[in-house]
């Protein structure tokens, strides 16, 4: 079976709703993916969750 590539977390910036990709952060067990630090966009520093957005927005 073909190895099928790793979809990374994805991160909407609250202030201006630009979607960025999460950076990796390596650990013992592997790597996870964390917000960054500031929206490249804005400047801001408050993302949530893709998957979590609609509810955030509600």
């Amino acid at each position: 079976m073909a190895h099928l590539p790793e979809t990374p977390e994805r991160y909407v910036c609250t202030n201006c709703l630009v979607v960025s990709v999460g950076v990796v952060e390596h650990a013992d067990d592997g790597h996870r993916y964390e917000p960054p630090a500031r929206c490249g966009a804005c400047g801001e520093d408050a993302f949530v969750r893709e998957e979590r957005y609609p509810q955030h927005a509600a």
